[in-house]
């Protein structure tokens, strides 16, 4: 009998949640090797994760391109460390909302999901976050 605490997902006998990032490519796998997440912790976990990174490493981009425009050096070292500070906090905060959102839709659905989607939905939100920083694009949305 399976635990009334989990959902009607079966979960394989043995399961042990794949090491950060696990990505794979599926073709060719067998069922034994493939990675898929189950538990919400674990689906909010890899999306913070994920977007946590892309976040930074494109507030390293723009941070790296306005500390380049600074004349002085002390001022592009502030400003680089304000834009991975702001990466961080913009990272767990929209990675911690669209994180727990995956889960429970996952989890409500029964469905299994692969280490890919937390992936896919930080690239996501980072077009979104590139897109929005545009003028234009934010007022033809």
């Amino acid at each position: 009998m399976s635990d009334p605490r989990i959902n009607s997902v079966q979960i394989p006998y043995g399961y042990v949640t794949p090491d950060f990032p696990s990505l794979h490519w599926p073709s060719g796998q067998t069922m034994e090797t493939l990675y898929y997440l189950y538990y919400r912790k674990d689906i909010w976990r890899f999306t913070l994760y994920w977007t946590m990174i892309m976040y930074a490493v494109v507030h390293l981009v723009a941070g790296s391109w306005a500390m380049t425009m600074t004349r002085r050096v002390k001022g592009g070292v502030f400003i680089m460390f304000t834009y991975l500070a702001i990466a961080v906090l913009e990272g767990f905060i929209s990675g911690s909302i669209v994180g727990a959102i995956l889960g429970l839709i996952y989890s409500a659905g029964s469905f299994t999901m692969s280490t890919w989607i937390p992936f896919v939905w930080a690239v996501i939100q980072i077009f979104i976050i590139i897109m929005t920083g545009y003028s234009m694009s934010a007022m033809v949305m």
